[in-house]
């Protein structure tokens, strides 16, 4: 195999951090990383060193389900491990011969972990061996996915630790910039169900009819509704009499159901980006969704009163906070919670008044330092609790006061569902609740039905993010109108890889920790304590004691072998 590599020699071992099962008792070797060869690679692959690699509590998850995480294709993990570890920074050390001359040794890269080729996933760290080890191959599958290339090329003025900090960031990003359809689905699949016994006719509407929709099932529906449905749409509108069983659908319509067993079932027979419309009166009360899938699987619920079908379509159909409004950040102190809050705040187009709940003082604390100014500058207000020094009544009075007919926005950043369940009753009319925090699909929580349908509260979420999301993240770090470091809390080396992990478990620092592969012995230290590294490190700090390129080159200096 005919290669190129300039530089430092590669070595023949290398640490790595690998997955061997479900729990953190199955990941690594006795608690440390293991020494394995550094990877050969074909002719059509690059062979990269990890720079730096941010710490996820996604990563967490993943360890905790092992084989059971739907990213994971490994189906025997004790004799196939997994290597994890997405938000990676990379350099090219070695390519193959026939790589792209446009992939050069010594380039370094970010990369966009959401592969998919043919539609298929293949998320790096997931499926494809990620970088919590020193060196990584990068296959076809990166190289030539559905979005073309995932690695985006990086400043070389960017610190490798801020730039570890771009996916995370890019994750809060996307979460407001989710697009829905605002129609049914063009030759999709429909179905539309009401109770045994109602004599109502629903009419399709113009965008269900300009759809086409391939095929059409009525539940339940009377015979004379079936006729005028599909004289209306111009095709056979099929008669089922029961809830299908092993069918899916692209658009969904419940209509003026009061059986809530038989909504809630009929609600979770969506497809991937399913839209389900709930048309007519319902009553005032909670029902179970799916709320996993709202994140994981893209579902969207809305609603409207009348017999129209399309009418669902449109209402508060955003995803970016509202402007002037009342916004609710449940566990905004974290370390992705931060970023939310930072955004919230900085947003010229933002909300005016802000709540930020967290368990922790000191995460609260370190949020109102890191954004004082600007609250003061776009004359926020601006309140923090702290539900665990509260009684459950007096945190739901602390946020009634604040907004009495209810929240525009809430950001749900607690993957608890009975935080979610109590915290979506404090959506006022046409509010809007994102779920961030990754409840696993699958996972019920109560909603308020009419709530839905009348009063147009929604409820939406992202998983992940797109390569163009990344591009827009690095823009805007690269023209100064992000400062990602805020968010940045610890640094360590390999060797502190798990006990950086425990630390996102337990909530031990404000922010983001970031881990450089090869500094084998760099202790995991905030980074308020990097002067107690080494001489001179205080004095690379800028003037509000954030980390720099000159505070990474002397950590570097002390502490990377493999430069």
């Amino acid at each position: 195999m005919d290669c190129c590599y300039t530089g430092k020699e590669i070595p023949s071992k290398m640490l790595a951090w690998r997955m061997y099962g479900a729990e953190m008792e199955n990941f690594g070797d006795n608690d440390q990383p293991c020494e394995i060869p550094v990877p050969e690679i074909k002719d059509d692959e690059l062979l990269v060193r990890i720079d730096a690699i941010g710490l996820c509590f996604s990563d967490v998850k993943l360890i905790r389900a092992g084989e059971e995480h739907p990213r994971v294709i490994s189906k025997n993990l004790k004799e196939d491990p997994v290597i994890p570890g997405h938000e990676a920074v990379m350099t090219i050390v070695k390519t193959g011969s026939k790589i792209d001359p446009q992939f050069q040794v010594g380039q370094r890269f970010i990369i966009q972990a959401d592969i998919y080729v043919n539609g298929k996933g293949f998320a790096y760290g997931y499926a494809i061996n990620g970088g919590m080890a020193q060196y990584s191959v990068i296959d076809q599958r990166v190289l030539n996915g559905d979005e073309g290339s995932y690695l985006l090329p990086l400043d070389e003025k960017t610190p490798v630790a801020v730039a570890a900090l771009m996916e995370p960031w890019t994750c809060v990003q996307a979460a407001y910039m989710i697009e829905y359809r605002k129609a049914p689905k063009k030759g999709g699949k429909v179905l539309v169900a009401t109770e045994p016994g109602n004599k109502k006719i629903y009419r399709a509407g113009a965008l269900l009819k300009d759809a086409a929709p391939a095929s059409v099932k009525a539940l339940n529906l009377d015979p004379a509704a079936v006729t005028a449905l599909s004289t209306e749409l111009g095709m056979t509108v099929e008669t089922i009499s029961e809830i299908p069983s092993d069918e899916q659908f692209d658009d969904i319509f419940i209509c003026d159901v009061h059986n809530r067993d038989f909504g809630e079932k009929v609600g979770k027979l969506g497809k991937r980006s399913a839209m389900i419309s709930f048309i007519g009166e319902f009553k005032n009360e909670n029902w179970s969704f799916d709320v996993g899938s709202i994140h994981y699987e893209n579902w969207y619920y809305q609603g409207a009163k009348g017999d129209l079908l399309s009418s669902g379509y449109g209402r508060n159909q955003r995803s970016k906070l509202k402007s002037g409004g009342s916004c609710w950040l449940a566990g905004g102190a974290g370390a992705m919670g931060q970023m939310h809050t930072q955004m919230a705040v900085e947003d010229p187009n933002g909300p005016k008044r802000i709540v930020v709940s967290d368990m922790d003082d000191a995460r609260i604390e370190n949020v109102k330092r890191l954004l004082s100014d600007k609250i003061k500058e776009r004359g926020i207000e601006f309140k923090t609790l702290n539900p665990g020094k509260m009684t459950p009544a007096e945190f739901e009075k602390a946020l009634k006061d604040f907004a009495p007919e209810g929240f525009d926005d809430i950001i749900m950043l607690v993957p608890v569902v009975p935080v979610l369940n109590q915290s979506a009753t404090l959506l006022k009319e046409d509010g809007l609740m994102n779920i961030f925090a990754g409840i696993p699909a699958g996972k019920e929580g109560a909603l308020n039905v009419s709530g839905i349908a009348a009063k147009g509260q929604r409820y939406i979420g992202s998983s992940g993010s797109t390569t163009a999301h990344l591009r827009h993240t690095l823009a805007l770090v690269e023209s100064g109108k992000l400062e990602p470091v805020t968010a940045l809390a610890a640094v360590g080396g390999m060797r502190s890889l798990k006990t950086g992990l425990e630390a996102v478990i337990n909530a031990k620092f404000p922010g983001k920790v970031v881990i450089f592969p090869n500094c084998e012995h760099m202790p995991l230290t905030p980074v308020q304590n990097l002067a107690e590294l080494a001489k001179g490190i205080g004095d690379t700090l800028d003037n509000n004691g954030f980390y720099t390129a000159a505070t990474e080159e002397k950590l570097l200096e002390k502490y990377c072998l493999n430069r």
